[in-house]
């Protein structure tokens, strides 16, 4: 016999966020509804629902827990009583029809004392909005990208579901629920509908995660991509959408608010929160299949529980017959029985393979030579000086936290940036501190010196330039955003992107603004001066070449993906890496295209070019060599992590940074020496 009291006569008033007022019923743990279900704890509340954890008493044997989810009809204004109930009875409906793994099943529905019920797959865990409050600080990368694939699983049998498709429309982190086996369930299918082409009605979601044409009414399969992308963003930045103003990602770069969070990633999710449906991801399983081609990497990185030896770094040649015919260029390569050897390791097999060194952590920035020395940073906090010819560390200096910027030799001074937001002036022989400055927020911006002066630019949307030897600002000049693009002088003028959408020329002098043009989104890439124009790619796809001198636009081409990598020029050609792995040749006349490769998932590396062969790395852990005039692949020498920084040629070596926290250095071919510069890094 139920001797709990009835759900009525418990009733009480709160006042609502609207200043009226609504039923608040909340059943007393040991209330038993339908004389089987005893509820034990409120789970969750919502605007329109209550859902209770309950146990199942027709299983006597065991304890069988289920969620059940109440709804009444109290709701003041007539509409949105209608409105709720519709959506309930909705929920149950498609409930009913839907299995799936990630969809709680639905077991019952019923009516009781004014109020209607649906009891459902008890799912054990906490929704992930929860789980981010208690945590405090962003996921791991790894974990938000498993969760992001299981979700794209859902969402994909729901744009699919036959006989029609069905579009979520409230996706958001918590509706999400993290299971304790790990595993996600997707949950609340109360505004969920069948989706009718350009169909109209009410705005329904959640501001911050509902895509901008959800709030004229109209949704589809790319609203739940957009809501998908903001949860994401969300659980990668613990930034919560709902707090800013609507439809601002853009101004909020993940990498900006959390510089552990990969490129690939930031920019899959970027496209998924495009203001406009066309420019997002156009299904749900293309998202996934870029997650899974982050996963793959990441999985891919974590396989190497130790130091990849030297025996285990794959040769791939590719196409020989590139090389010069004999009589134009000595041919001779390294030969494959000599015995290279890596310092306090076993022999090496690759022919390519010269030395390794490791530091404590992925190394993404790009190297300098200065003819003498190789200067690089990491992840683990040093600015390092290693020997070109082994790779020996010759100093090695502590920041306050990663270095990502390249560093720059100039007057046997050595500058660089990290992100403890400080620009360090480093003795190029002995690495003690010169000078140093802190600017505001990180800089990863690679600076350039110039006689008297070095110029860079930090992410506190300010570009520098510092008296060279004392370390005085002699003038700064203010943006609209983070300053991730390294500066080039040419000319008395210096020319730079800025995440605000813009490429500025400013006089060397005072700082003055010269001219400033839109690049056609985010100018993270360094700018490169030919001729009369200056080439600047933007990861909005843009590649654009100004006039140097008014900034007028002489031609602009527009890449399939995001364009990292900085434009480079060689043979009167301009090549550069896209983010959705090819590599793009263009007439530097005309901006025509001259050859499109594809080698790679990604590529935001910056290509190093000679008169015949070039060099860029890859996300999926590679240095490749290309020919100029085709772009065809002459070898291929997988390493054990991606590549995200370019290579630079040292003397006789090639070297490249890989985030399996180690610096390499490659052996070349006579031939390939051809046109690459070795008394500097390659701009």
């Amino acid at each position: 016999m139920n001797s709990a009291p009835k759900a009525e006569e418990r009733g009480r008033k709160v006042t609502s966020q609207g200043g009226g007022t609504r039923s608040a019923r909340v059943l007393s743990p040991g209330t038993i509804l339908e004389n089987r279900y005893e509820i034990q704890r409120v789970a969750g509340r919502g605007g329109m629902s209550t859902v209770y954890a309950a146990r199942d008493l027709r299983f006597g044997q065991v304890e069988r827990m289920c969620a059940i989810k109440e709804m009444g009809d109290s709701e003041p204004d007539p509409g949105t009583r209608a409105l709720s109930l519709v959506n309930f009875e909705r929920e149950a409906a498609l409930l009913a029809t839907i299995a799936h793994p990630a969809v709680p099943k639905i077991y019952d529905y019923f009516a009781h004392d004014g109020m209607i019920y649906l009891v459902l797959e008890f799912v054990d865990g906490q929704d992930l909005e929860r789980t981010l409050f208690a945590r405090k600080a962003p996921f791991p990368e790894e974990d938000i990208v498993r969760w992001g694939i299981e979700t794209c699983d859902v969402l994909e049998m729901l744009h699919n579901f036959d006989p029609s498709p069905i579009i979520f429309r409230d996706l958001k982190p918590s509706n999400i629920m993290l299971r304790s086996s790990g595993k996600v369930a997707l949950i609340d299918f109360g505004i969920a509908r069948t989706f009718q082409g350009s169909q109209r009605g009410t705005m329904i979601g959640t501001e911050g995660y509902a895509p901008p044409e959800q709030y004229r009414g109209m949704a589809d399969a790319r609203g739940d991509i957009y809501a998908l992308g903001a949860t994401l963003h969300h659980m990668a930045t613990n930034s919560d959408p709902r707090q800013q103003t609507p439809f601002t990602f853009h101004e909020r770069a993940i990498q900006s608010l959390n510089p552990s969070i990969s490129i690939a990633f930031a920019d899959i999710v970027m496209r998924m929160l495009a203001y406009h449906p066309d420019q997002r991801y156009q299904c749900v399983a293309d998202v996934r299949f870029e997650l899974e081609n982050v996963a793959n990497q990441t999985e891919r990185r974590h396989s190497i529980s130790t130091p990849r030896s030297p025996g285990g770094a794959k040769e791939i040649e590719v196409n020989p017959s590139l090389e010069p015919a004999a009589g134009q260029l000595d041919r001779r390569r390294p030969s494959r029985k000599r015995s290279v050897r890596r310092r306090n390791t076993e022999d090496v097999l690759s022919e390519r393979f010269l030395w390794s060194t490791a530091t404590a952590d992925e190394v993404r920035g790009t190297a300098c030579y200065d003819g003498e020395s190789v200067f690089i940073g990491s992840y683990d906090r040093h600015v390092y000086c290693l020997a070109p010819e082994d790779g020996a560390v010759r100093w090695k200096f502590p920041t306050g936290r990663g270095v990502v910027a390249r560093p720059v030799s100039h007057n046997g001074l050595v500058f660089v940036g990290s992100e403890d937001s400080a620009v360090y002036c480093l003795d190029a022989r002995s690495g003690g501190i010169v000078w140093q400055y802190r600017t505001s927020m990180p800089v990863r911006s690679s600076a350039v010196g110039h006689e008297n002066r070095v110029v860079v630019g930090s992410d506190d949307s300010t570009i520098y330039c510092f008296d060279l030897t004392e370390g005085e600002i002699l003038w700064r000049q203010r943006t609209w955003g983070p300053i991730r693009s390294s500066p080039v002088i040419h000319e008395n003028r210096v020319f730079v992107g800025g995440d605000d959408g813009y490429v500025y020329a400013l006089d060397l002098g005072d700082g003055g603004i010269i001219w400033r043009r839109q690049g056609g989104g985010p100018v993270q890439s360094e700018p490169y001066v030919t001729g009369s124009v200056v080439l600047s790619s933007s990861r909005s796809g843009n590649v654009v070449a100004f006039d140097r001198e008014t900034g007028e636009r002489a031609w602009q081409y527009m890449a399939s993906g995001a364009v990292i990598s900085s434009p480079r020029v060689q043979n009167g050609t301009v090549i550069f890496g896209v983010a959705d792995g090819g590599l793009v040749c263009l007439n530097q006349d005309d901006g025509s295209v001259c050859w499109v490769q594809r080698y790679a998932n990604q590529i935001t590396s910056t290509p190093l070019l000679g008169k015949i062969a070039g060099y860029i790395g890859t996300i999926d852990g590679a240095c490749v060599s290309f020919a100029i005039d085709t772009g065809e692949m002459i070898w291929k020498h997988e390493l054990g992590g991606s590549v995200v920084s370019s290579p630079v040629y040292a003397g006789s070596a090639l070297v490249v940074g890989s985030t399996d926290g180690r610096v390499h250095g490659l052996a070349l071919a006579t031939w390939e020496h051809t046109g690459l510069s070795g008394e500097k890094s390659e701009k």
